[in-house]
């Protein structure tokens, strides 16, 4: 009898489960409780990516005002700048320096990866600080573990990465559910599905809006989503990395596991010289690399690397990579591989992510769709709230 009872109730649940999944009510409901739930963190991850689209430019506008240099004779050495900036500031080991090829512009020297200042070159006296790389790391930090990291506690960083990791999960899921519930309007009448109609009031405007402008976007989110996790989960960068990268160019197991953290903790310990500083400025200098602006990445070790931007490179473009062997005095030789490697997998990956693959059309479309987030989750709320505060019918 028992055993009756227990196949009666199997058979009812899933009758249940066909039909919720036939009336597409599963899919609604998992769609509302899901978006309730990561609201906030979707509202952020949105809006700070739109405005990190304009990273460089805010950048700029923020540092509009920021003090002239005027050319007064010769620069001075960057181990002199160096110094002089120590001394001024009582940072030993400065983390960056970045020169510019205009001389009239000032130098940038990170005190750390968000505290930057400008210096006078021909003086090396700090006549301001760099407010605009502060404001993009903290809109940053925003974006990638909603600020948590700002606290400078490592496990509140952590948390907050997985919390972005799991929105970003979830967002996908938004995204499948909400086309596949918007489907049959766009079988049957595909034109008049994803048209926005700012011609209706107030619900069926925002229904409108919700369901149109979501079946546009839906393939951008697609994309900023699956780009976005590699970020977040070591195991899925691991996996897209063996993906693409050809075999000859995968990382070694040792390299990943063991190698990195090693070189990590011994570079920590130990010190550069502002000579060796002084000496791959010189190198790279007279290398024969075209450059509009280079930042040397400090670090002890033989070898210092460079990033730098081409004369002609757009505010889209992503630094080159070079580096100088101070040791041996010349350019570091650059290795020829054959096939697709890990660099090429993560550029393309960060050029997908912003748009920036697809020129200045595809940095404004990613953003203004990142900024479409904050609409799906008002018309959702609004949507919702009408819904549930509904009159019933006598």
């Amino acid at each position: 009898m028992n055993i009756i009872k227990i196949k009666f109730k199997g058979h009812n649940l899933l009758s249940f489960l066909k039909k919720a999944l036939r009336r597409n009510q599963f899919l609604f409901n998992l769609h509302l409780i899901l978006s309730i739930i990561f609201a906030v963190p979707l509202l952020v991850i949105g809006v700070t990516g739109a405005i990190l689209s304009y990273q460089h430019e805010l950048d700029d506008l923020i540092n509009l005002n920021a003090p002239k240099v005027e050319k007064t004779g010769e620069m001075l050495s960057s181990e002199k700048i160096l110094q002089s900036f120590s001394e001024q500031t009582g940072v030993k080991q400065p983390a960056r320096l970045v020169l510019p090829k205009n001389e009239n512009e000032a130098v940038k020297i990170y005190a750390s990866g968000s505290d930057a200042y400008l210096v006078d070159p021909y003086t090396a006296q700090i006549i301001g600080k760099d407010y605009g790389v502060a404001f993009v790391r903290t809109v940053m930090s925003l974006h990638r573990n909603l600020g948590f990291a700002l606290t400078g506690n490592k496990t509140a960083g952590e948390v907050g990465k997985q919390i972005v990791g799991a929105s970003t999960v979830v967002m996908i899921v938004l995204v499948i559910s909400g086309v596949w519930l918007h489907f049959p309007r766009i079988k049957r009448k595909f034109a008049e599905a994803i048209k926005p109609n700012f011609k209706l009031k107030k619900y069926a405007l925002f229904h409108n809006l919700h369901t149109s402008l979501g079946a546009l976007s839906a393939v951008i989110y697609l994309v900023i989503c699956l780009t976005g996790l590699m970020w977040s989960y070591r195991w899925y960068n691991g996996a897209v990395t063996e993906l693409f990268v050809s075999a000859q160019n995968l990382p070694k197991e040792a390299e990943r596991k063991e190698g990195a953290p090693a070189k990590a903790e011994s570079k920590k310990s130990a010190e550069y010289k502002f000579s060796d500083v002084q000496r791959a400025y010189e190198i790279f200098k007279s290398s024969g690399i075209e450059y509009k602006e280079f930042s040397l990445m400090l670090a002890a070790g033989d070898k210092i690397n460079v990033r730098y931007y081409e004369p002609d490179a757009p505010s889209t473009a992503r630094p080159k990579m070079t580096a100088v062997n101070v040791k041996e005095g010349k350019m570091a030789e650059q290795k020829q591989t054959e096939g697709i490697t890990v660099g090429m997998v993560k550029s393309t990956n960060y050029q997908l992510h912003t748009g920036y693959f697809f020129g200045i059309a595809g940095k404004v479309l990613w953003s203004v769709v990142s900024l479409l987030m904050a609409l799906f989750i008002f018309s959702g709320f609004y949507m919702t709230t009408k819904r549930a505060f509904k009159p019933k019918r006598p």
